[in-house]
């Protein structure tokens, strides 16, 4: 099967930048937030490496991953990712559990079944779970939406060393359309 995912820059004379991601494969679009530079490849790697390390059968596939820069302990770190995993390869019969499990899979989570509350946008129902976690003198929080498109579980996820940055990304949800 061939996915095609279409990752377009915009720019405009006098203008600011302009980015828009679109995969037609799961009919939708998305206007990250701006500021970020893309490490998809880098975190594609990334899992593939722990795929392999743990020899899972089905992985996590990332359509897009971007971040604010190097350093995670900043306090204006932020990231944002979009991953997908087969929802056939998930047994619970229940999409909102299996939705809850995928948010927990992309926050990197222990937590099997996080709380998960229901959100409409575009006319699709996300589950929506929050994390947080102390890492030293860092508390990074994240917002993770998962619904069900295709097949797929496909997961929208932002984390920040901020409550108010980790606000400002997942803002970001609004500007998703779906085709």
């Amino acid at each position: 099967m061939c996915l095609f995912i279409q990752y377009r820059y915009i720019r405009a004379q006098d203008e600011p930048r302009d980015h828009t991601y679109s995969s037609q494969e799961l009919a939708f679009r998305y206007m990250p937030p701006g500021q970020m530079e893309d490490k998809t490849q880098h975190f594609r790697e990334e899992i593939q490496k722990r795929a392999e390390s743990s020899q899972a059968r089905n992985k996590l596939h990332a359509l897009l991953a971007m971040s604010t820069g190097g350093d995670d302990t900043d306090r204006n770190w932020g990231s944002v990712t979009i991953e997908t995993y087969p929802r056939n390869a998930v047994t619970d019969q229940d999409d909102m559990q299996a939705e809850a499990k995928m948010n927990s899979w992309v926050a990197h989570s222990q937590e099997p079944y996080p709380v998960a509350r229901p959100v409409v946008i575009s006319g699709q129902q996300f589950a929506v779970s929050v994390f947080g976690v102390q890492e030293g003198t860092v508390t990074k929080g994240a917002v993770v939406w998962t619904t069900i498109r295709k097949g797929k579980l496909l997961s929208f996820a932002f984390a920040a060393n901020s409550p108010e940055h980790l606000k400002a990304l997942a803002e970001s949800m609004k500007s998703v359309q779906f085709f």
